[in-house]
C-alpha cells in the first residue's frame, strides 16, 4: 500500500512538472533587434526585425521613436505592423528610417494586453556608418581601421537583401574564413553606396561572389566592388571614398529648391479695392433706392463672392511635385524619389508609399503606408527609401550611351561643361566646352560632385529625374579632369 502511493505521488508530481514545463514554454517570447546586429546608425534607413513565438492571433507591434526635445516636446514617430501570432515562431521584417531620437520603446500588443515590451535609451544612438565583417579575423579589422570607425562583426545570415537596409553601411569586408553571404545581400550593399571589399584569395565557396566584380571597373548603383589580396590595414585603406557622391547632402540640397509652386492668392490690395467700391456701391443703393437697394447690395455681393471664388479657386485641393536622384554605377542605379506635398485646406495624407519626412513632424507608418497632417497652406517634402533601377547613362569604351527609352537632356560633365542631350540608342563623346550657367533642376548639386561626374536630366515632363555617374571620366585622361 505504501508503494503503491509512493508511484501515485511520484507520477502525480512528474505529471505536475511537465505541465508547469509546457506551461512556460507556451509563454510569449519576442526579441526586438534594430539596425545590423543591433547596430543603429542614426539619420540612415536601419533593418528592424522582430521574432515572436507563440504570441496571440491578431498582435500588433507597435514602435515609438520620440523625436522631441525639452523645447519642442514629444515628436512621436509611431511604427505599426502586424504580427501574424499563433504557435510558434512570427518573424516582422521592416526597413524604417531612424532620425535622432529621445527614446525607442516598443510593445506587441494582442486583442487584450501588452504581450512584450522594451526600450532603447537615446544615449545609444550614434551616427557614425558601419564597416561590416565576415570572417573570424575581427579583432585584426577592428585594430587596423581608425578609432572612430564602428567596425561591427556578423554572420552571413544576418546581411539583409533590402538595399535601403545599408544606408548606413560604409563597407562590407568579406575574407573566406566564414560561411559565404548571399550574393544578392552583398549585390545590395554595394547598390546601395558601401565598398565591398573581397579580400582574398577567397576558397571554392565564395567563387560566385567574384561574379560581383564584372564590368564598369567593379561600380555598382551607388559603390562599388573591390578585390584585395592584402592586409586589415590595406582593406581598410580602400574603403575610404574615393569619387563617390555624398548621398545625404545630394537629397538636401535637391530638396532645398521648392518642388511645387503654390497657387497664386489674391493681392491684398486688390480685395482692398474691391471692398471699398462695393461698400460704396451699397450706400449709394440704399440711399437712391431705399429697401429694394439693400436687397441689391446683398445679391451683388453674391455674385461677387461667386466670381471671385471661381476665379481664385486653385484647380486642386493638394498640390505635389516630384523630383528623382540617380547615382549611376555600371548597368544599375541608387534612386531616391523626393515628394513635396502642399496642401490648401488642412488636410490628412495617406500614401502608399515608403518614404519620411525631411523635417521632424509627427507621423505614422504602418502596412498601408505613411500617414501625417498637415496644416492649411502648408508643405512637407518626403524622401522614399533608397531603390535599385535600371541606369540609361553608361560608359563605353570612351563614349557615354543612353541605353533608355527616353532622351537625357542638358547632359554635363563636371570639369568640362555641358555636352547637349543624349537621344535613346545614341552616343555622346564628351569634349571641352565652355561652361555656362548650369540648369536650376541640378544647379545646387554641383559643388558636391567630383571632376569627371556625368549629370543628366529625363522626364521633366512629368517630375525631373537627375542622373548622376560619379567620377566615371576620371583617369580617362580627359583634359581639364
Amino acid at each position: 500500500m505504501t508503494i503503491g502511493l509512493k508511484r501515485h505521488l511520484a507520477v502525480v508530481v512528474a505529471t505536475s512538472c511537465l505541465a508547469l514545463l509546457a506551461t512556460a514554454a507556451a509563454q510569449p517570447q519576442v526579441q526586438m533587434e534594430l539596425g545590423l546586429g543591433g547596430n543603429v546608425v542614426v539619420g540612415a534607413w536601419n533593418p528592424l526585425r522582430v521574432v515572436a513565438r507563440d504570441v496571440p492571433l491578431g498582435s500588433r507591434l507597435e514602435v515609438t521613436f520620440d523625436h522631441g526635445s525639452l523645447r519642442d516636446g514629444p515628436v512621436p514617430f509611431v511604427l505599426s505592423l502586424p504580427v501574424a501570432g499563433g504557435p510558434g515562431l512570427s518573424v516582422v521584417e521592416r526597413t524604417v528610417y531612424v532620425a535622432p531620437f529621445s527614446s525607442v520603446s516598443w510593445a506587441v500588443v494582442g486583442q487584450d494586453a501588452v504581450v512584450a515590451s522594451g526600450a532603447i535609451a537615446g544615449r545609444d544612438q550614434d551616427d557614425t556608418p558601419l564597416d561590416v565583417v565576415l570572417t573570424r579575423r575581427s579583432g585584426a579589422f577592428a585594430a587596423a581601421f581608425p578609432e572612430d570607425a564602428r567596425v561591427v562583426d556578423v554572420t552571413a545570415s544576418q546581411l539583409p537583401l533590402d538595399v535601403a537596409a545599408y544606408d548606413g553601411v560604409r563597407s562590407v569586408i568579406v575574407d573566406g574564413t566564414t560561411v559565404p553571404p548571399r550574393l544578392a545581400a552583398l549585390a545590395a550593399a554595394a547598390a546601395s553606396g558601401a565598398v565591398v571589399v573581397l579580400n582574398g584569395p577567397l576558397p571554392e565557396s565564395h567563387r560566385e561572389l567574384e561574379l560581383l566584380l564584372g564590368q564598369h571597373g567593379g561600380r555598382l548603383g551607388a559603390g562599388r566592388v573591390v578585390s584585395s589580396t592584402g592586409s586589415a590595414a590595406d582593406v581598410a585603406r580602400l574603403v575610404t571614398p574615393e569619387g563617390s557622391v555624398p548621398r545625404a547632402e545630394v537629397v538636401q540640397a535637391a530638396a532645398a529648391a521648392p518642388l511645387v509652386t503654390p497657387p497664386a492668392q489674391l493681392r491684398q490690395h486688390l480685395v482692398i479695392v474691391v471692398a471699398i467700391v462695393f461698400s460704396v456701391l451699397a450706400v449709394l443703393l440704399t440711399r437712391v433706392f431705399g429697401g429694394p437697394g439693400l436687397v441689391s447690395s446683398a445679391l451683388v455681393a453674391v455674385l461677387l463672392s461667386l466670381a471671385a471664388w471661381q476665379a481664385a479657386r486653385p484647380p486642386a485641393p493638394q498640390v505635389v511635385g516630384t523630383k528623382t536622384i540617380a547615382i549611376v554605377g555600371g548597368e544599375l542605379a541608387l534612386s531616391t524619389l523626393l515628394e513635396e506635398h502642399y496642401t490648401l485646406p488642412s488636410a490628412r495624407l495617406d500614401l502608399a508609399i515608403q518614404a519620411r519626412p525631411l523635417d521632424v513632424r509627427p507621423y505614422r507608418v504602418d502596412e498601408a503606408g505613411l500617414h501625417l497632417s498637415l496644416d492649411g497652406w502648408r508643405s512637407v517634402v518626403l524622401a522614399g527609401a533608397p531603390r535599385v533601377i535600371d541606369a540609361p547613362l553608361v560608359l563605353e569604351g570612351d563614349d557615354l550611351v543612353n541605353r533608355g527609352s527616353v532622351p537625357l537632356t542638358q547632359v554635363l560633365v563636371v570639369g568640362l561643361g555641358p555636352q547637349g542631350d543624349l537621344q535613346p540608342g545614341a552616343t555622346l563623346r564628351p569634349r571641352d566646352q565652355e561652361d555656362g550657367p548650369p540648369p536650376q533642376d541640378y544647379a545646387r548639386l554641383l559643388d558636391l560632385l567630383v571632376p569627371g561626374t556625368v549629370v543628366a536630366l529625363s522626364g521633366c515632363d512629368i517630375g525631373c529625374t537627375v542622373w548622376l555617374a560619379p567620377g566615371v571620366l576620371a583617369g580617362q585622361g580627359w583634359e581639364g579632369l
